[in-house]
């Protein structure tokens, strides 16, 4: 019998036996692809990058469509999934997730779409976010801290009998706690319906770094422990929000004494004095202190909101020191209300002693004669604001008038069509101007054409004031480098404002103001918003209007794109319009957008009631 041959090993057995019995062998890789090895990026390259790889609205909001530059990261959850993303990109990206926290406080239960609650399983957003800032180790990246929100504070009735809720007193004790691991704090805001302690500000005294404080005072009338606020050597702005003497305010005299470095003041008292006419305030209060020691506030940028008090002997020049004012924000201080013109009046005694040659930005709502002969004064001014918003107060005049329809002279009557509708050349003014509000606007103007004309870049005027076509060109030649205007049209005729336009080659937003009642405003509403679109495009062909891209009518509000062609624009609008068709189907990109999207446009942010 013949020997048996050994079985022939198969190519798979060859190849694993050669591949495993030996070492390693390098594979050659068969795709056409080149394949390079792995290199890691360097740390200061990926850093470049998380810097810019989120260009959202909402980070470029805070940037003028004049400078608008890709900004970092500002939105939370961009910034929490990076942050889950690999590990590098978690310890390069965690300081800038907690630089800036903020934490709401709701006095009532919200609930998700499922049914439970928010923080169900354990505390409260606002509680948890809390006590992670106590026990992990995040605190140290917060440079900006805002608490808002309404505190639920039980036993109330222990401030009545001379004690803290425990409640409250262990809110104190937490943010305390917080704050003391916070090394980089830059910015606290304490915006709740409840005081700070004595505990809170030794903290804010502890930490150097602080430059900016907010704090906004209850407006319940529950006996709460008054503090004098101690000094912050380093505080730059401060705000006070809400202050009223019969609610307990804090002490602001020795703060305001002696923080040497401080730039901006911003002091907004409850609107609650003026509409029930009570005199509970007056500045020596809060500058007496400067006063008695002759050192005036050297501020830059100073606000007052709400005041309402007596004039004294005290001479403003004490107070402040002019010659570094760069802004100055007075609203509501002067309604010229019948429950209020007593106390008001007494200011017309009293005219500053000198006037701040460097005034940059001047915003406010008082339509004075006296105020214009101020800015005739004034040169450099480059940002003007007359605030149109209205507050609704919470009482009626005697005559059963609302004390803000007592201010408004007139109602314009707003028509169905857009003021850039064609066939609205022939429109005569709407009502016209009351002697008084004319005289007023013609100082203002006056001024502004004048001496304040070549250095202007924002101007907002009155709602009050219908102007002209002739009174438009005069003011766009004597105003050439604005860049945001907000004027009221005596004539809906669009080539008024071409002429301006040709005057000011720097403008990008433009709103037109109207004031109008409710049911003029609601026929505008009912419109469609293509309709509106639609009209507005047709103008905003010509060339007068490339550089816009903002323009604002009433309460509407237009983002002004590129331009596209319109098909079947063959043939002449009309035998009186020679345009030929090829022009009439050129039309401009129109979109309608909420007013949100131009809350970083100047005079529209500026037009409200509000410290900014």
């Amino acid at each position: 019998m013949a020997p048996q041959q050994p079985p022939t090993p198969s190519l798979a057995d060859t190849v694993n036996k050669d591949m495993w019995a030996g070492p390693p062998m390098p594979l050659q890789y068969t795709s056409p692809v080149a394949v390079y090895q792995q290199r890691n990026l360097p740390l200061n390259l990926v850093a470049l990058i998380l810097e810019y790889v989120c260009w959202t609205l909402s980070s470029c909001a805070r940037w003028t469509l004049a400078n608008r530059k890709p900004s970092q990261i500002d939105d939370i959850g961009d910034l929490a999934r990076v942050v889950r993303t690999s590990r590098l990109l978690y310890y390069m990206t965690l300081p800038r997730l907690y630089e800036r926290v903020e934490l709401r406080s709701y006095s009532e239960l919200r609930y998700k779409d499922n049914g439970r609650p928010e923080g169900y399983g354990s505390g409260s957003p606002f509680a948890m976010g809390l006590n992670g800032l106590v026990t992990k180790n995040v605190a140290q990246y917060v440079r900006s801290w805002r608490l808002l929100g309404d505190w639920r504070e039980s036993d109330l009735e222990d401030f009545s009998k001379g004690r803290v809720p425990d409640n409250s007193m262990m809110l104190n004790i937490a943010v305390r706690a917080a704050m003391e691991r916070m090394e980089r704090l830059q910015h606290f805001a304490w915006e709740l319906n409840t005081k700070p302690l004595q505990t809170i500000y030794q903290g804010l005294q502890a930490r150097s770094t602080l430059q900016s404080l907010v704090l906004k005072f209850p407006n319940t009338r529950v006996p709460r422990p008054t503090v004098v606020i101690p000094p912050l050597p380093n505080l730059r702005e401060f705000k006070a929000r809400d202050i009223d003497p019969l609610c307990y305010p804090d002490d602001i005299s020795i703060l305001l004494a002696h923080s040497k470095k401080l730039e901006s003041l911003h002091l907004h008292w409850s609107p609650r004095m003026r509409d029930a006419g009570e005199e509970s305030t007056n500045l020596s209060a809060y500058f007496g202190r400067c006063i008695a020691n002759k050192a005036p506030l050297k501020l830059k940028r100073y606000s007052m909101v709400n005041l309402y008090t007596r004039a004294t002997n005290i001479d403003l020049d004490e107070l402040i020191d002019v010659d570094t004012l760069e802004e100055i924000n007075f609203i509501n201080c002067n309604t010229q209300d019948a429950i209020t013109v007593f106390i008001d009046d007494t200011w017309r005694l009293f005219e500053p002693q000198k006037i701040p040659k460097n005034l940059k930005t001047m915003r406010g709502d008082v339509l004075d004669a006296k105020q214009a002969s101020v800015m005739s004064q004034l040169n450099g001014l480059q940002h003007l604001y007359i605030v149109n918003a209205k507050r609704k107060p919470t009482r009626t005049s005697p005559n059963g008038v609302s004390p803000a329809a007592n201010n408004n002279q007139f109602a314009p009557d707003l028509s169905s069509q857009s003021p850039f509708a064609p066939g609205t050349g022939s429109n005569g003014p709407d009502t016209p101007m009351s002697r008084e509000s004319a005289t007023i606007a013609g100082d203002y103007l006056a001024a502004i054409t004048r001496h304040l004309g070549k250095t202007l870049k924002h101007l907002l005027l009155s709602d009050q004031w219908l102007l002209g076509g002739d009174v438009l060109v005069q003011l766009g030649r004597a105003c050439p480098h604005l860049e945001q205007l907000g004027v009221a049209l005596e004539e809906k005729n669009p080539e008024n404002m071409r002429q301006v336009l040709r005057s000011l080659p720097r403008l990008w937003a433009l709103r037109i103001l109207i004031r109008a009642t409710t049911q003029e405003l609601e026929l505008m509403q009912s419109i469609s918003g293509n309709l509106h679109e639609q009209v507005i495009s047709f103008e905003l062909r010509r060339r007068e209007w490339d550089r816009l891209k903002y323009l604002g009518i009433g309460d509407m509000v237009f983002q002004c794109g590129g331009v596209r062609e319109v098909p079947g624009a063959g043939t002449p609008k009309s035998p009186m319009d020679p345009t030929t068709g090829e022009e009439l189907g050129v039309r401009r990109i129109v979109k309608k957008v909420d007013r949100e999207a131009v809350n970083h446009v100047e005079i529209w942010k500026m037009d409200c009631l509000e410290v900014i």
